[in-house]
Parts: C-alpha cells; sequence; structure tokens
C-alpha cells in the first residue's frame, strides 16, 4: 500500500465532478492527470477547476491527456486513481479493465459513485484490485461542499481505507461519513428519494411554487428542482433508477419518475450544463420555468403565499422556532405539502439508521453528510424545529408515516446541530 499521495489520476476530468475533485486535490499542491476521452475534454475539466480555485495556480499541478495517449503513463505513475466516469455499470467495468492493467499494485482505486453497487463493479478484478477499491463520494461541487462518503466493499483492506480517511480528512479537509456498502450510500438515497417526491408534486403545482414552498426558509440552501438543475436531469433519472432497481426501499412508491422528467432528457433540457432544464434563463435576462403540463417554459407569477412570508419574516429575525410554529400553525394545501415534504424527511432519514450508516453512529453520520453533502438542516434539527420526537411522532402518525424507532429514541447528533448553531440552514430570501 501507498504510504502518501503524490500523484492523482482522475478518469473523467471532463465531467463536472471529476474536474472539480481534482482541482481541490491540485489546491493541495499534488500532481493530478486530467484524463478524458479527448485531450479536448480534459483542458474543459482544467478551465472548470480553475473556475472553481478562482485561480490559475492549480494549472501547475495538473497535466491534462487522453485515455488513448496519456492513460498508461498516468496510471503507472498514480498513487490514487479516482474514477468519475457516467453511472453505468458496464462502462465502469470497461474502464477498472483498463486501470487494472496499467496501475501500480499499491495504488488506490477510488470511485465516485453513490448509486451502482460496489460488489458489481468489481466483479471479475483481480484481488489485488479489489483490496485497494473503495468508494470517494465527493459531494457537488467539492469547492463548497465538504462532505465526502466512503465505504468499502468485503474485500477491501481495512489499511487502504484508513488511510484514505486520513488522506482526505487531513490533506483535502472534508467531513468524511463513513457509509454502509448499500445503493445511495446515506446523503443521495435520503435526497433524490425527495427530490422525485418534489417531480411528481411539479406536476400539479408548477415547478416555481414547489421551489417557493420547500425552499431555503425550510432549511434547504438551494430549492430542491433547482438542486437537480445543478446536478443534471439525467444523472437524476439514473440514481432514482439505481435506487429502484437495487433497494427494497420502504419509499418505494416515491421511486417512479414522472414521464414529463422522459421527455425533458429526451428534449435535451438537462439542467445547468445544456442552459435548460426546470430553470431557463432568457438572452434579455428573464428567468422562465419549465411546464410539466405543456412541455413549454413560461414566465415566472412570483407566488406570495402568506405563511410562507411570515415564517421567512421570523427567520430574518433569528426567531427560528417562531418560523416553524407559522409552518406547524399554517392551513391549507400549500401548508399541508410543506409539512408532509418536512416529515418525510424526518421519517425517512431516522428509519435509514443503522441501514446506511453503522447502527452506533445513530443519526450522527447521516445528519453530517445532510449538512455538509447538500447544505440541508440535518434531520435530527428539522425533528427538534417540529416540536421534538413525542411531537413529530404525532405527526407522523397522523400522516401515515411509520415512526421509525431511532426517534422514538429521540436520537441527537453528537456534533451538536442545534437551533443556535443552524442559522446558517434557514435563509430567508
Amino acid at each position: 500500500m501507498v504510504k502518501t499521495i503524490k500523484t492523482v489520476a482522475v478518469l473523467g476530468s471532463s465531467g463536472t465532478v471529476g474536474s472539480l475533485t481534482g482541482g481541490v486535490i491540485a489546491q493541495q499542491a499534488i500532481k493530478v492527470h486530467f484524463l478524458s476521452r479527448t485531450l479536448k475534454g480534459a483542458k474543459k475539466g482544467l478551465a472548470r477547476a480553475m473556475e472553481q480555485a478562482r485561480s490559475e495556480v492549480i494549472s501547475r499541478h495538473i497535466e491534462c491527456g487522453s485515455y488513448e495517449h496519456s492513460l498508461e503513463s498516468a496510471l503507472s505513475e498514480a498513487d490514487l486513481i479516482i474514477e468519475s466516469i457516467t453511472e453505468d455499470v458496464q462502462a465502469k467495468k470497461s474502464v477498472y479493465k483498463l486501470i487494472e492493467r496499467h496501475r501500480r499494485a499499491d495504488a488506490i482505486v477510488g470511485t465516485t459513485t453513490s448509486s451502482l453497487p460496489l460488489d458489481v463493479l468489481v466483479e471479475g478484478r483481480s484481488d489485488g484490485f479489489k483490496k485497494h477499491f473503495l468508494s470517494t463520494h465527493f459531494y457537488n461541487p467539492p469547492g463548497k461542499m465538504q462532505a465526502c462518503e466512503i465505504t468499502g466493499t468485503e474485500y477491501t483492506d481495512n489499511d487502504v481505507y484508513e488511510f484514505v480517511k486520513k488522506f482526505l480528512e487531513n490533506d483535502l479537509d472534508r467531513v468524511v461519513i463513513h457509509v454502509r456498502n448499500v445503493p445511495g450510500f446515506a446523503g443521495n438515497r435520503i435526497a433524490f428519494v425527495l427530490f422525485n417526491k418534489i417531480t411528481a408534486l411539479a406536476q400539479d403545482y408548477g415547478v416555481e411554487l414547489l421551489d417557493y414552498l420547500i425552499g431555503p426558509y425550510t432549511g434547504r440552501l438551494m430549492p430542491p428542482l433547482a438542486t437537480i438543475d445543478l446536478v443534471g436531469m439525467d444523472i437524476h433519472k439514473a440514481i432514482i433508477c439505481n435506487l429502484r432497481d437495487h433497494t427494497d426501499d420502504r419509499m418505494h412508491d416515491t421511486l417512479v419518475i414522472p414521464d414529463y422528467i422522459d421527455r425533458m432528457i429526451k428534449a435535451g433540457f438537462l439542467g445547468r450544463k445544456t442552459k435548460a432544464g426546470f430553470y431557463k434563463r432568457l438572452e434579455n435576462g428573464q428567468n422562465v420555468y419549465f411546464d410539466p403540463q405543456t412541455d413549454e417554459y413560461i414566465p415566472a407569477i412570483e407566488p406570495h403565499i402568506g405563511f410562507v412570508e411570515k415564517a421567512k419574516a421570523q427567520i430574518h429575525l433569528g426567531k427560528y422556532d417562531l418560523a416553524f410554529d407559522v409552518i406547524k400553525n399554517a392551513r391549507g394545501s400549500e401548508a399541508e405539502i410543506v409539512m408532509d415534504i418536512l416529515c418525510m424527511y424526518v421519517a425517512y432519514s431516522y428509519s435509514l439508521v443503522g441501514e446506511v450508516c453503522n447502527s452506533e453512529d445513530g443519526i450522527n453520520g447521516i445528519d453530517n453528510v445532510m449538512a455538509y453533502g447538500f447544505n440541508w438542516a440535518p434531520p435530527s434539527v428539522i425533528m427538534t424545529m417540529l416540536g421534538g420526537p413525542e411531537e413529530v411522532g404525532e405527526m407522523l402518525d397522523k400522516r401515515g408515516y411509520v415512526v421509525p424507532d431511532s426517534l422514538k429514541d429521540g436520537a441527537i447528533s453528537d456534533r451538536n446541530f442545534n437551533i443556535i448553531n443552524s442559522g446558517k440552514f434557514f435563509i430567508a430570501r
């Protein structure tokens, strides 16, 4: 096993996660090979990494190359190889075959996937490859999101795991969350189930209204549908399909992708990377929104709903308890949507304690990944805001959610996420 990371190779550096992850590493003066199918793609990734760092200096530590011309030399030099290509099992397995041909015997291989089963990905690989293989799931954009979920397979050497954990924590300043080897790990398992629920609601209530209702004042720095635009509509669908195919999820009925999502993907409305998704900015600077009813873009309606504005007013004053009292006491279909999403978030998160992270971690790992991976108020904070375990348990039971045992036990994060220091999650705008 390597003793230090001096050189890293990133495969899939033309993509957002690969390029920005490579950029974070290069900022630590570590040599990074940006590899892509074409040299042009690798250079595109370099430009994105420099934009994230707001500096050209990192280019001194990055070498761009293509798989055809640079793969062998780059992999033979690399101490750590990070695979960040498309979320497709066969594509990744083909890349791993190439990696195994050229990697040093002691080189570590990390994958940024969070939705594909790791055991399937390493099928057919040698014992040495499997021993040095694990998940290194950086959250996007890694320049702002500190979370990194790591886990291995039954073959992963524990010394390799501990070495990578220390490298991520000490050298890259990551908040490392140990997760179990399950599809979606912790963060994407929770977030994308909620995202898909919200995409279904958008069919009837509209994109703009849903993001207005489930926006920053409810503890999400970026509204949910805007987040999907950042991630990419195609990536959203891939994650949902993998969760549907590889989990026996208690929320399985929410993993049906609305038909209009497929129509958006077919039309090339993938989000920010195609400059059109749920949101689109016209040449005149006007923002328009995708209408799932007509498949056309429509002007903003700029919703203004009483309880939302009252809650925001309390948040402006730093009175988060009072803001949530407003939400809890509001009436009407819009208020029900907000409360149902909040309750679903708490119920689902607490139900996964011991399944996506180790049981002894309680809600802590889940709290960390939602806070540092999505900039969402952690489940334990939302549970506290809504009144604590007993009151929230009654809310969940009333709405037909199973009350998780971990919630009945009143599990609260040991990271001390509380109302006093969690104001950063609740923004009124």
